[in-house]
């Protein structure tokens, strides 16, 4: 099954829900290359809705700390969300998950952006 992507926007925050497989091939360079055109075009803070994401390999978790490393480098932040247990799983077993802010779902990883930029607006007063 071939790797989807559906972006779509909640304020100001780019989500990208995967359906399928991120893994070694056109999936993840697929991925890569939609992630590097959101950062080349100012995007600075993403979603990872992986909610109906049913497989991912170590190509696929490269993708993801790629995605991570190069966020943050563009002072951006990236957040995953809604894990099934396969993704949990393979995340848990590389010793990634503590790398990634996870939520259980997209609500909750919007609203973790909103709460973040309040706290920066507080301390900037």
């Amino acid at each position: 099954m071939a790797l989807e992507i559906t972006q779509h926007e909640a304020n100001g925050i780019c989500i990208l829900a995967l359906n399928g497989r991120l893994v070694l091939g056109d999936e993840s360079s697929g991925y890569r290359t939609t992630v590097s055109n959101l950062l080349s075009s100012g995007t600075k803070r993403i979603v990872i809705n992986l909610e109906h994401a049913r497989y991912i390999d170590s190509a696929g978790l490269g993708a993801l700390i790629e995605t991570h490393r190069n966020t943050k480098e563009k002072g951006g932040r990236m957040t995953l969300c809604s894990l099934g247990p396969n993704f949990r799983q393979a995340l848990e077993y590389a010793k990634l998950l503590p790398v990634f802010e996870t939520f259980p779902n997209e609500a909750a990883a919007v609203q973790s952006f909103e709460a973040s930029s309040s706290k920066a607006v507080a301390s900037d007063s």
